[in-house]
């Protein structure tokens, strides 16, 4: 209060009685911008941070987004309270993230948080120097979007894995639950630099092991339909599906329950096509990754710079198991998978 009387004193000088010379409306007009001016200047700036997809924006979050969130309140950040989040999508179309990030990069926000190699290569091609948190990519050195993990010495850092690695042993499961198959279809998509080099390995473990193999890549939610349309026909014994984000994290349950309902064993690096109703998956925690990547923004925001960060690799990997699909699907788990599994969906 004090502050106030002194303000509007050097504004409107003193009356005989030493009560400023003011009228009501001078008072109030004077004392709203003197609460403006004081909010300006006397309030932190809240942070704000930019959240780039690939796929559509839905106001209720996935479980990946939601562990995101879980993870800024950890670190003392709720949405819209003290700190702000700008969603934007490129609704599963690449060619619009020039444009979406330009628009971001507009909006003044102190980092981009982005997952899957495309978004991650478009925030890199957007800005050299606002930093970017990845949630979860495969192989950023692979890609060209940093030249190490321990030092990435540019304006990314955050959490990736590496799923091709994982690949091996996503085979052996498959022939472990479906030892009669002798046919696989390998579905990927083309889009993605990092399910491309997948596809490749998988190609050649399924090989290895003497079972013949077909390759699908698919560019759009249309070539995704087009191909299972043509897996009626063909009748794989299994279906492999590339641990990328993109079409078949927007797919999810269509190819779960295309996959289901044709009685085609789907083997992939999601959970979620497990839950969906797919046989079995093996891959990194999705969910903790996105947690792990609040940890990034807060140091961000206290001051750290990205290319000092190390990025870190998931190091923990889930054994997800559908045993109701496996029964709809006449499938006897050996007791040796089971034992395996970290999760078993009945």
């Amino acid at each position: 209060m004090v502050a106030v009387s002194q303000a509007l004193t050097s504004c409107f000088g003193r009356s005989p009685s030493g009560l400023p010379n003011i009228n009501r409306r001078q008072f109030l007009a004077a004392l709203s911008a003197l609460v403006a001016a004081s909010s300006s200047t006397g309030q932190a700036r809240m942070p704000k941070i930019g959240y780039l997809l690939l796929t559509p924006f839905s106001e209720t979050p996935t479980r990946e987004r939601q562990a995101f969130l879980d993870g800024l309140r950890e670190h003392g950040y709720v949405p819209e309270k003290n700190i702000e989040i700008i969603y934007r999508s490129a609704q599963n179309a690449p060619e619009f993230f020039d444009e979406i990030c330009r628009d971001l990069v507009a909006q003044k926000i102190d980092l981009i948080v982005v997952s899957g190699a495309l978004a991650v290569m478009a925030a890199k091609k957007c800005t050299s120097t606002l930093p970017v948190v990845i949630q979860a990519v495969g192989d950023p050195i692979g890609i060209g979007a940093v030249r190490s993990l321990a030092r990435p010495e540019a304006n990314l850092t955050g959490v990736t894995f590496l799923s091709s690695e994982l690949v091996g042993k996503r085979v052996q499961l498959l022939r472990d639950l479906v030892p009669t198959a002798k046919r696989v279809a390998v579905l990927w998509d083309g889009r993605n630099p990092n399910a491309r080099v997948e596809s490749t390995v998988t190609l050649e473990a399924v090989k290895r092991i003497g079972m013949k193999s077909e390759s699908i890549e698919v560019q759009s939610d249309a070539d995704l339909r087009r191909w299972l349309d043509q897996l009626k026909a063909t009748r794989p014994d299994a279906l492999y599906v590339a641990f990328e984000g993109g079409l078949v994290a927007d797919n999810r349950t269509y190819l779960a329950e295309f996959a289901l309902r044709e009685r085609i064993p789907l083997i992939s690096g999601w959970s979620f096509l497990t839950e969906a109703g797919g046989l079995v998956s093996y891959a990194p925690d999705i969910p903790s990754m996105f947690r792990r990547s609040a940890s990034y923004v807060d140091r961000i925001l206290k001051g750290a710079k990205a290319g000092d960060l190390p990025i870190e690799q998931a190091d923990r990997v889930e054994l997800v198991l559908n045993i109701k699909t496996a029964k709809a699907l006449g499938i006897t788990v050996p007791q040796s998978v089971l034992v395996r599994a970290d999760r078993v969906i009945q």
